[in-house]
């Protein structure tokens, strides 16, 4: 019959020589033979649903361990042939442990953590996770592919990368983080300015207090970043850069703020002197100096003025075009108090407004004087009453 073989004695030579091949190969091949998923002795069991995992240098390459027993007791765990460079712990119930206790019957789940270090060249590393309870011992072998294009990319975007503003601004720009590596990555972020005077920072969005936050395999999540400008920085245009770090990934947005200058305006006398005296129903004039003490020209800058009830108060020249950053410019006030104005002080509130910017108000205090022209009738009057006095006594005193 075709399936005996005892007639072909060279066909047993022929298939001990294709098993010597085979092995040699396996041996050349080494961590890349087939792994298993499961191992047992003794009733000790140790399973992985995935055995060989594939990580980025700088990145974690994490097994899920499930560990079984027919006895109650403790299990050692112990990994051989990491490199020296190499991290590795193993973990459960949020603490790094060397063993775990299984009770007769049941599983215990525990993760192995290998840290590939940033230099790790390229390649596979055959890892074997060995745990002993007693005098069972039982090798899982797993292993770690190294390929520093596997893990995905990790981006940070902005829709609105520039912006524009006067100086006084505090610009706050929404930047969206995607982790697009396969596995959850704990970022942490900064934020330069090309000026180092300003005054930049970036954090986890909704987190005022964070300075890292865990983004999971394919997921985003949002980073608020800020810039205030220091005084007096002038009108021109201000990049910073933004950058999120985290399993050996660096992402960043260039951004850009537009300072349109600082504006404001001030109002005051050439004296600092912030009162004058006129009489009723006449015409003072004023003079009050406006200000630009910003870092960019005002323009259309145009005095203004709330004087009592029927008063009267223009200005010349009634608006200037514009004020450099620094300069200042004198309008005269015309002030004209109503003719029936009594004696005594009164307020008259100055500002000056721009298109970008307007003064706080100034109080003026005006006092109101009676004409000198009183006076001197008032003198007349009581000179002409003692001199009719005098001549009715000198004229009806001899009777």
């Amino acid at each position: 019959m075709s399936h005996r073989v005892s007639g072909h004695p060279g066909r047993p030579r022929l298939a001990i020589r294709a098993a010597l091949l085979l092995s040699a190969l396996g041996l050349v091949a080494g961590p890349l033979a087939p792994l298993a998923s499961a191992v047992t002795s003794g009733g000790l069991t140790v399973t992985t649903p995935f055995p060989s995992v594939v990580a980025e240098p700088g990145n974690t390459a994490t097994f899920k361990l499930t560990i079984g027993s027919q006895q109650a007791g403790d299990v050692k765990l112990a990994l051989q042939n990491a490199p020296s460079d190499w991290t590795t712990r193993f973990s459960g119930g949020g603490l790094n442990v060397e063993s775990a206790y299984v009770d007769k019957g049941k599983t215990v789940d525990v993760e192995l953590d290998v840290d590939v270090p940033d230099t790790a060249p390229d390649g596979v590393k055959g890892l074997n996770v060995v745990a002993t309870q007693g005098s069972a011992t039982v090798t899982l072998p797993v292993q770690v592919r190294v390929a520093a294009k596997s893990g995905g990319d990790v981006t940070l975007t902005t829709d609105n990368p520039g912006q524009r503003g006067p100086q006084t601004t505090t610009f706050t720009f929404n930047l969206t983080l995607k982790n697009g590596t396969g596995t959850d990555q704990t970022f942490s972020f900064d934020a330069q300015g090309a000026d180092p005077n300003w005054t930049v920072s970036a954090k986890p969005a909704g987190e005022s207090q964070a300075v890292s936050t865990v983004v999971k395999a394919g997921a985003s999540t949002t980073v608020t970043a800020t810039a205030q400008a220091p005084d007096g920085t002038q009108a021109g245009t201000y990049p910073f850069t933004v950058t999120a770090t985290g399993g050996g990934k660096t992402a960043q947005a260039q951004l850009t703020i537009e300072i349109t200058g600082s504006f404001t305006v001030d109002l005051s006398t050439p004296d600092q002197v912030l009162s004058t005296k006129g009489n009723a129903g006449s015409l003072t004039n004023f003079t009050i100096r406006v200000t630009n003490n910003g870092t960019a020209p005002i323009t259309n800058v145009t005095p203004s003025a709330t004087a009592p009830t029927g008063w009267t108060v223009t200005f010349e020249p009634a608006t200037v075009a514009s004020i450099d950053a620094g300069a200042n410019q004198d309008f005269i006030a015309k002030i004209t108090p109503t003719s029936d104005a009594i004696t005594g002080d009164y307020n008259v509130t100055m500002t000056a407004k721009a298109t970008e910017a307007s003064s706080t108000a100034t109080t003026i205090r005006f006092t109101v004087e009676t004409p000198a022209y009183w006076w001197i009738a008032g003198i007349v009057l009581i000179v002409l009453v003692f001199a009719a006095l005098y001549w009715v006594f000198r004229t009806y005193g001899r009777r």
